[in-house]
């Protein structure tokens, strides 16, 4: 049985060692991939890229058609070959194939594409910050991760001690050197030490689950971050005020670049409705061909030549003699009128400049030119309520990075002082001039300080990656 348990355990412990551990980069680029509002702000930079080819494709390619129709005809009905009255059945098909293109529109089109590069890039721009926003959130559950991990293994230290304290205490019982209340004392404090593990351990569960719900990863599945040393904290904030760090976030956060681009694509949208206030001026070209079934079934074609002939015109008056005159008569050849000889023949094609002068259009452009302003302020006092939210952001995260400083040097101190006091406390307790009442407060009062600094450790550390966050700066643990 000792056997098989070992064996269990050996293979429990390898899978564990063997287990890939997740770096918070790891962890962050996983959140990303996986994240739907993501994927959703990904299409939209799709839908936008399309909407900036076609309107390019609009100013430089000419919009084309091409059409054919069949039709048939009975009774009385116009013969589309010769336009003339026929009664009998008639087959006709019409082919024909246009194109046009605007050669001005008021700028119209120029200021389209202008207005979609810029949401183009503010659409890019939305999809960076949500990447930003969600790697806080994995960073902040990372840290939450670390801390728990951080307080078990503390938990599971004191365990340790407690035990080997209460076994020495135990022999010296024995030996009839201490009273057994002293035992009894340590015992419990043994107990208590073991219900803080699993409380830890409790936590410990939570928080991992926190970061898997942050990366959207299922609950099942278990993964093992990167143990990562924070004992030195670096605080390149210290000696900055919130203005400093504002004017530098101001700059760097996509949320707010996104607004201002937001501005401009409003403004060149009412530069859009404006040109509804110019003529418009089209090029259309085209090409037509028809064929008939009541037309002739043999057709004489003029090969370009001709022949002179005298052709009488009259008679002289009093003498009767013939006035003759010189005609050309066009050289040719019958052919059969067969359909493509009709395509041929019946070929036809048009060149036109459209112009389009707006007069009135009942107060639809004039209204879209105003309800284009009006967004533009809209938008604008979007842009200000974002930069005034980040300067407010900003100040309380600095002061929240001043107060887990000030915190996390005053436990510092606290766990100095209280080491001592225990090691004081532990000597006299070891040499029998002092009870294990007054051992146990001292352990305790350590174990609660240390597990404070640990907590106002990464609760500091926190407050420095959120100033990094505004700063858009890596959000990484070194």
């Amino acid at each position: 049985m000792k056997k098989f348990l070992f064996l269990i355990c050996s293979i429990t412990s390898f899978s564990v060692f063997a287990q890939e551990r997740w770096s918070l980069q790891k962890c962050v680029n996983y959140a990303i991939e996986n994240n739907i509002s993501i994927k959703q702000r990904q299409l939209q930079v799709e839908s936008s890229t399309e909407n900036l080819q076609q309107s390019r494709e609009s100013r430089f390619a000419p919009q084309l058609s091409a059409s054919l129709s069949q039709a048939m005809r009975t009774g009385r009905s116009i013969d589309p070959f010769t336009n003339q009255f026929v009664t009998q059945n008639v087959f006709s098909t019409n082919i024909s194939l246009n194109g046009s293109i605007v050669l001005f529109n008021g700028f119209g089109t120029i200021n389209t594409i202008k207005q979609n590069e810029t949401t183009l890039k503010a659409n890019q721009l939305d999809v960076e910050q949500a990447k930003r926003d969600i790697s806080l959130n994995v960073a902040n559950a990372y840290l939450q991760l670390l801390l728990a991990q951080e307080l078990e293994q503390a938990s599971l230290a004191q365990v340790e001690i407690t035990k080997n304290q209460l076994e020495r205490t135990e022999k010296l019982f024995k030996a009839g050197s201490v009273a057994e209340v002293q035992v009894l004392n340590l015992k419990s404090q043994l107990a208590n030490d073991e219900v803080n593990v699993i409380t830890a351990r409790n936590q410990v569960s939570l928080a991992r689950l926190n970061l898997l719900q942050q990366m959207n990863m299922p609950a099942t599945q278990n993964i093992e971050i990167e143990k990562v040393e924070v004992a030195t904290l670096i605080n390149e904030y210290a000696n900055k005020n919130p203005q400093e760090i504002y004017d530098t976030a101001e700059k760097n956060q996509y949320n707010i670049q996104s607004a201002d681009l937001r501005i401009e694509s409003l403004k060149y949208n009412e530069a859009v409705a404006r040109s509804a206030l110019y003529p418009t001026l089209t090029l259309g070209v085209g090409i037509n061909s028809a064929y008939s079934s009541a037309a002739p079934s043999e057709l004489f074609r003029p090969d370009g030549t001709s022949t002179l002939v005298q052709v009488p015109i009259g008679y002289v008056g009093g003498s009767f003699d013939t006035v003759y005159t010189i005609r050309a008569i066009p050289n040719g050849k019958i052919e059969p009128n067969r359909f493509f000889n009709q395509m041929d023949f019946n070929r036809s094609s048009f060149i036109v400049l459209n112009l389009n002068i707006p007069l009135y259009s009942q107060g639809r452009t004039r209204n879209s030119i105003t309800q284009s302003r009006i967004q533009q302020k809209n938008q604008k006092y979007q842009a200000d309520l974002l930069r005034q939210q980040l300067r407010q952001a900003i100040e309380q995260a600095y002061n929240d990075m001043k107060l887990a400083q000030s915190n996390f040097e005053a436990r510092q101190k606290q766990v100095e002082a209280l080491e001592l006091n225990f090691k004081a406390v532990e000597s006299r307790f070891n040499a029998g001039a002092s009870n294990a009442v007054d051992y146990n407060l001292a352990k305790l009062n350590l174990d609660q300080a240390k597990a404070q600094l640990i907590r106002t450790k990464y609760e500091y550390l926190f407050r420095i990656k959120v100033l990094d966050f505004y700063m858009n700066k890596p959000i990484e643990l070194r």
